[in-house]
């Protein structure tokens, strides 16, 4: 009898802890992107009331495969999701995206990549979503002509930026904080 109690408590606690770490779809900003995991009073966050002025800085492209979302991308969507999701405004939250290098492969419109790749863009609903949100998002110039595209097979979600240098500097200029974490 003990021992079947003990194996209750223990299956009873595993399934508390399983639960504690269940990750969240989206929500509240981007509903299909950008799921996080649940963390309960956590000892840091964010203030609510400031404004929140943030540039991500891409330069690689880490997918697993082939045909799969950039995950620097989805990060920016996890960032949103997850201080939405304890309380900081949408609003309050200013993010610019500069892709330089690799990944500016992934802001070739749904044609253009398809017609190059074989395969349907991987990150355009995301792109979409991120615009679609209030995110910017602007390609180098210089590293998209680098890799061989061409200026009329960029998304519309996303800017031309003379390069990712004069994106950083002119977003840094104007109080936004640098991540980068290629």
């Amino acid at each position: 009898m003990k021992r079947i109690i003990v194996l209750l408590l223990l299956t009873s606690f595993s399934s508390i802890i399983a639960q504690e770490t269940k990750t969240k779809m989206g929500r509240p900003i981007l509903e299909d992107f950008g799921q996080v995991f649940q963390i309960e009073n956590p000892d840091l966050n964010l203030d609510k009331d400031t404004i929140y002025k943030v540039i991500f800085d891409i330069y690689t492209d880490s997918s697993k495969k082939e045909g799969s979302i950039n995950p620097l991308l989805n990060t920016v969507a996890r960032y949103l999701n997850m201080h939405a999701q304890h309380g900081v405004p949408a609003a309050n939250m200013k993010v610019v995206i500069v892709l330089h290098g690799a990944p500016t492969k992934s802001v070739l419109n749904a044609t253009a990549y398809e017609k190059k790749y074989n395969i349907k863009n991987p990150n355009t609903e995301l792109i979409n979503a991120l615009e679609k949100v209030g995110v910017e998002l602007y390609v180098c110039g210089q590293s998209y002509l680098a890799n061989g595209f061409e200026i009329k097979d960029k998304s519309d979600a996303v800017k031309l930026s003379l390069s990712a240098l004069t994106a950083l500097v002119k977003f840094q200029n104007e109080g936004y904080q640098l991540i980068t974490f290629n």
